[in-house]
């Protein structure tokens, strides 16, 4: 039995390793999906959400030119390599403008609003300077995630 909690310590210390913490105002919008991978966080101007991008090849250098093509063609708008090699790009889809940096491992993190202010630059600097000091702190920068306890119960809990 010790064991079991043990391992429970451990799934739950794991997924809180490098949540991040949104700037104050940010509330969570819940998905369909219990494990929270499709989340929003909005303080109702403005928009954070993820998005696990997939190399179509066999190539496994992320963030190269050819998958910073593939990123451009699937977002609508160009793309742009920092020293750090992560990848952003800012752009209006759908009446929206969009900042999205793609992480070393390929996940993309997106801030949308159908404002371009000084607000939406400052949570454009605010996106990107995290990404980067959660690495150099050597942590991941993920948004927080969603996990329930499985019982009869009809309430869910978050872990």
């Amino acid at each position: 039995m010790k064991y079991f909690f043990s391992f429970l310590f451990v799934l739950c210390a794991m997924t809180t390793l490098g949540q991040v913490s949104f700037p104050a105002g940010f509330k969570l919008i819940e998905s369909d999906n219990l494990t929270g991978e499709d989340d929003r966080y909005s303080n109702g101007k403005y928009v954070f959400q993820t998005h696990l991008l997939f190399r179509p090849y066999d190539d496994y250098t992320w963030n190269d030119e050819k998958f910073k093509q593939y990123v451009a063609d699937g977002f609508g708008f160009p793309f742009y390599l920092t020293r750090d090699s992560l990848l952003w790009g800012t752009g209006k889809t759908n009446g929206f403008y969009s900042y999205i940096v793609v992480d070393w491992g390929g996940e993309a993190f997106e801030l949308f609003s159908k404002y371009n202010d000084e607000d939406f630059a400052y949570y454009s600097k605010w996106l990107i300077s995290s990404i980067r000091e959660y690495r150099n702190k050597g942590k991941m920068f993920r948004f927080p995630r969603r996990f329930y306890w499985i019982s009869g119960s009809k309430n869910k809990r978050p872990l």
